[in-house]
């Protein structure tokens, strides 16, 4: 997917990933949490150049998802599945557009509407109502069942668990929602909690 300009985020998005990983390995929380915040402003700058004020287009085929250069809200539907989004949001990811792709199955059979996201070897699926007109889904639709995403995410944390683990655990589905911002500061107040704990 040939493109000459690469929207501003990409750059920032890039070290902000590779921070967060070195800084995890490291337990070096207080750098993992400097790196999640940027992290979160990159994405959030991916978002809101995503909104670029044009509808929600649907794609059904793989044909149509290599034809597209060009940024925007998507949601990609049957025969299409969950790992065809990865695969062209990474694409689209990878040449610096600025795309929110998200995934939905056939409708339940109490007529809801399954949205399912990739995170790093997770996936993640939650139920929200069917958009008025399905074939013309809203932008107001879209955002909220991306809402939606990151706040199912969130209701499966554990906070029994140790604050690592809770921690691995956002880290490892906040690529299903990377514009959730109460993930990252989810995620950013169990760093401070660890580096609390290392004083």
């Amino acid at each position: 997917m040939p493109r000459k300009k690469i929207d501003p985020w990409f750059k920032n998005e890039i070290i902000s990933v590779g921070g967060v990983e070195q800084s995890r390995s490291s337990e070096d929380w207080a750098a993992l949490s400097d790196a999640l915040k940027n992290l979160c402003r990159a994405r959030q700058s991916m978002y809101e150049a995503a909104k670029n004020g044009k509808r929600v287009q649907i794609v059904d085929s793989i044909e149509l998802c290599e034809k597209i250069t060009v940024g925007g809200r998507y949601l990609v539907q049957p025969p299409l599945v969950g790992r065809d989004a990865g695969i062209f949001a990474n694409t689209l990811h990878g040449a610096g557009i600025s795309a929110i792709v998200l995934c939905r199955e056939p409708s339940t059979a109490l007529g809801l509407c399954p949205i399912v996201a990739l995170g790093s070897g997770v996936m993640v699926r939650v139920q929200v109502e069917e958009p008025t007109s399905p074939q013309k889904p809203t932008c107001s639709w879209f955002d909220h069942a991306l809402e939606e995403l990151g706040d199912h995410i969130l209701g499966k944390l554990d906070t029994k668990r140790s604050n690592k683990r809770q921690l691995d655990y956002l880290l490892g589905h906040i690529p299903a929602a990377p514009t959730h911002v109460r993930l990252y500061k989810t995620a950013i107040g169990i760093c401070s909690t660890l580096q609390a704990e290392t004083v």
